[in-house]
């Protein structure tokens, strides 16, 4: 048999086993795409908002408080206080992400106005920036030793600028859980 009669005779079976192999890969792959997660749906964009007087206020700003420690309803506590003090509390929960015995302040940059607002509520607040924060909420995250809030704390806090991109604010405010 020369080369050529023994290549005719191989080349069918060899593109068969070549374009199953093919498939085969090909079906692994949309397996493994199919049963990846969903990803994380990214958080709503900022909207610009006009300050008053040069001054951003605790309604306009946005917060979730999560506890990171083992007494329960804590979260919901400060989410109680924030109200009172007017801020927009976002939601509560537990925080898988961050550890602290005291409290931590993170929100878009260490400087934004909206986290000096929120971590003027807290004496010796830890704060921590997180650029995956986009839409400009804070989020506090409380641990066991938190020792509370401070009892007159500034409600407004002076801006330079005629407006500041925050989360747009809910039409009807929902009473933070425990």
């Amino acid at each position: 048999m020369d080369a050529q009669k023994l290549w005719r005779t191989v080349r069918t079976p060899l593109v068969l086993v070549v374009l199953v192999a093919l498939v085969a890969l090909g079906t692994l792959w949309a397996w493994q795409e199919i049963l990846k997660p969903t990803p994380k749906a990214p958080p709503p964009p900022c909207v610009p908002q006009t300050l008053q007087d040069g001054k951003l206020l605790s309604q306009q700003v946005t917060v979730a408080v999560d506890n990171a420690g083992s007494k329960q309803g804590l979260a919901g506590q400060v989410a109680r206080s924030l109200t009172a003090q007017k801020f927009v509390v976002s939601g509560t929960g537990n925080s898988t992400s961050i550890v602290t015995q005291d409290v931590v302040v993170v929100g878009y940059a260490v400087d934004a106005p909206e986290v000096k607002l929120v971590a003027a509520q807290f004496p010796k607040a830890e704060v921590r920036a997180d650029a995956t924060m986009t839409d400009h909420a804070v989020r506090v995250v409380v641990g066991d030793q938190f020792a509370g809030m401070k009892d007159k704390a500034a409600a407004a806090i002076a801006v330079d600028v005629p407006s500041i991109c925050l989360p747009a604010l809910p039409s009807a405010s929902a009473s933070p859980s425990a």
